[in-house]
């Protein structure tokens, strides 16, 4: 193999994107437990608080969620389980292997969806 050869390879290897390794469960707990969520959900605005309890605040209600080797989880729903990518407060959540949705981890209950 040339030197011209060995360097392009280089270059190609070194170039190439590796997905980002999602969130393992402490993370995920670090990150979110008694924090909000707030960025795009399928295809609109949306907000989240997950208090300490296990239990999940939006505009709409409240519910449980669980923190699993799968990801965020929502027993007893059609939402099923989310990855998430964290990188500092940014938050891109992933099902499926797609991107389902992306926004900002806020400190506390700063949007107070616990009194909705």
């Amino acid at each position: 193999m040339t030197l011209l050869t060995r360097l392009a390879t280089a270059v190609t290897v070194s170039t190439i994107a590796f997905p980002a390794l999602a969130a393992t469960q402490d993370e995920l707990r670090a990150a979110l437990v008694g924090n909000t969520f707030q960025g795009d959900m399928g295809g609109g605005g949306y907000s989240s608080y997950f208090a300490e309890d296990g239990t999940y605040y939006d505009a709409s209600g409240s519910g449980v969620y669980e923190i699993t080797d799968e990801g965020v989880c929502y027993p007893d729903t059609d939402f099923g389980c989310y990855q998430a990518n964290i990188d500092g407060t940014s938050l891109e959540w992933i099902q499926d292997g797609e991107s389902a949705g992306s926004g900002e981890i806020l400190d506390g209950d700063i949007l107070d969806l616990m009194a909705q």
